[in-house]
C-alpha cells in the first residue's frame, strides 16, 4: 500500500510571530481574513496558536504579546507512513477534537491536523483500497456488523519468523473467521494487520472463541515452537453508528481498551449489551496427536511406496490422494538429493502448480537434508515454489533394494486448516 508523509495531509494555518502585539496579531487575522486560529512560532518552531476571539477579548491589553495568550496543542512529528498507522492518530482526538500540531525533524513547523481532515483522507482512502469499507456504507444506522480481528505479539513474531510466515498466519486467521461468519464478508489486510468482516447477523460468542480456538491449534500445529500469538478483536454494531466519524471514534475507544489488557485474547461487542470473549486454549496435547495423525498417514504412503515397483511409484502416489486428500503434492529424491520422479499433484487442487520434474536440485532444502530412515520430518512453514503460497512438507528417507530414497509431501497451509478442523469435529 502506498504510503504518505503525514505533513501532505496536514493543513498550512499560517503562522505569526511570538512577540507580535495583540494589535498587530488582529491586522495579520484581517489580512488573511478566512482563518480562526493562526499558529504562533518562535525561531520558526510552534509554541501554540491563538484564535481571533481571544485577541479580540484581550485587544484593550496593550503590555501582551502574542506568545502571552497563546494555547498549546499536541504535537506529533511527520513521518512516512501506511494507512494503519495515520489510524492511530485517532486517539488523539478521543478526548478532544483541537488539532494537533506537526512538526519536521529539526523542530520547524510543518501544519495542523485537523480531526475532520483527517476523517475525510482516513475513509476515503479506506473505501479506495479496502473494499469491504465501500460495502460498510450502506450498513451505517441501518444494522449490521462490522468486526475487527487482529493478532497480539504479531510484531514480536514478525522479528523472530518473518514477514512472509507472519502473512502466513493472517491467511490462517482469515479462513477461521471465513468458517464462522458465514453470512457476510471477510477481507484480510495485510497492510494494517486486520482482518474484517460484516454480517447482517450477529455471530454468537461461542463461534467466536472457535475462531480463537482453531486458530491457536493450527499455529501451535505449524510453529510449535514459537510463543504463542493470539487473536484480539471487536464487533461494532452499526444499527447505533450513523456515519464514518461515529465509526472511527467507536474503533479508536476499542482499540484503546484491547491495549491495556494484556495476557488475554478477547472479544469486545459494542453498541450491543457489552460483553467479553475470553478464551483459555486448550493444552498441546491436542495439536500432538494431530501431528501424530500426519505422521502416521505419511509413513503409510511410504510402506505402499516400498512395497511396489518403482516404475509404479508416480501412479501409486497419485493414488493416495484418495485415502489421504490434504496432501497437496508428492515427489521422490534420491540419496544424492535429485528429484527422480514429477510433482504428483492432487487432483482435488483448483488452484494453479507448477510442475516440478525430474532433474531438479533439491540438496539445500531442509527437507532432503534433514529426512532420515525411519522418522519424519515435518517442515516450517514456508512459500512453495509450485504453488507460490505457504505450505509445509513432510520427509522420510526409505530404502528400497540397495538403494536410498527420500520421499516428500507437501500439505497447502489452506488443507492444514481443513485438517485441524477435522480431525477436531472427529
Amino acid at each position: 500500500m502506498k504510503e504518505t508523509e503525514l505533513s501532505e495531509i496536514a493543513t498550512h494555518v499560517p503562522t505569526i510571530e511570538y512577540d507580535f502585539s495583540v494589535k498587530e496579531a488582529l491586522k495579520v487575522f484581517d489580512e488573511y481574513g478566512i482563518y480562526d486560529i493562526l499558529v504562533v512560532v518562535k525561531d520558526k518552531k510552534p509554541i501554540g496558536v491563538v484564535s481571533k476571539k481571544e485577541l479580540l477579548m484581550a485587544q484593550h491589553r496593550s503590555d501582551l504579546r502574542v506568545g502571552d495568550i497563546a494555547y498549546s496543542l499536541p504535537k506529533v512529528k511527520s513521518f512516512r507512513s501506511s494507512l494503519d498507522k495515520l489510524g492511530g492518530l485517532f486517539d488523539f482526538f478521543t478526548f478532544s477534537k483541537k488539532p494537533l500540531v506537526v512538526v519536521n525533524k529539526d523542530g520547524t513547523y510543518a501544519g495542523l491536523i485537523f480531526y475532520h481532515v483527517l476523517l475525510h483522507y482516513f475513509s476515503n482512502v479506506k473505501e479506495t483500497v479496502y473494499p469491504i469499507f465501500q460495502k460498510l456504507r450502506k450498513y451505517l444506522g441501518e444494522g449490521g456488523y462490522f468486526y475487527s480481528f487482529q493478532l497480539k505479539e504479531a510484531k514480536r513474531f514478525k522479528e523472530q519468523m518473518g514477514t512472509a510466515r507472519l502473512e502466513s498466519l493472517y491467511k490462517l486467521l482469515l479462513e477461521n473467521v471465513k468458517d464462522q461468519i458465514e453470512e457476510g464478508d471477510a477481507f484480510l489486510s495485510i497492510e494494517e494487520g486486520e482482518v474484517y468482516a460484516l454480517s447482517h447477523t450477529r455471530v454468537e460468542e461461542n463461534r467466536i472463541k472457535l475462531i480463537m480456538e482453531e486458530f491457536h491449534k493450527e499455529f501451535s500445529l505449524l510453529y510449535a515452537e514459537a510463543k504463542p500469538v493470539h487473536i484480539l478483536g471487536f464487533c461494532v454494531e452499526l444499527k447505533n453508528v450513523k456515519n464514518y466519524e461515529e465509526l472511527f471514534s467507536v474503533i479508536a475507544e476499542l482499540k484503546g481498551r484491547l491495549r491495556s489488557v494484556s495476557d488475554i485474547s478477547f472479544f469486545i461487542y459494542h453498541g450491543i449489551q457489552p460483553s467479553v470473549v475470553v478464551c483459555e486454549y486448550r493444552g498441546k496435547e491436542y495439536i500432538n496427536r494431530v501431528v501424530e495423525k500426519i505422521k502416521h498417514d505419511f509413513s503409510q504412503i511410504i510402506w505402499k511406496i516400498r512395497h511396489t515397483e518403482k516404475e509404479m511409484w508416480e501412479y501409486t502416489l497419485y493414488e493416495m490422494f484418495k485415502t489421504y486428500p490434504y496432501f497437496e503434492i508428492f515427489y521422490i529424491i534420491s540419496e544424492m538429493g535429485i528429484q527422480i520422479s514429477n510433482n504428483v499433484i492432487n487432483p482435488r487442487i483448483k488452484y494453479p502448480v507448477k510442475t516440478g520434474r525430474k532433474g531438479a536440485d533439491r540438496t539445500e532444502k531442509p527437507y532432503y537434508k534433514l529426512a532420515k530412515e525411519g522418522e519424519i520430518y515435518i517442515s516450517d512453514i514456508y512459500i512453495s515454489q509450485a504453488t507460490d503460497d505457504f505450505c509445509i512438507t513432510l520427509s522420510s528417507k526409505f530404502r528400497y533394494g540397495d538403494k536410498a530414497y527420500i520421499l516428500a509431501g507437501d500439505i497447502n497451509y489452506t488443507e492444514v486448516h481443513k485438517l485441524v478442523k477435522s480431525y477436531s469435529a472427529g
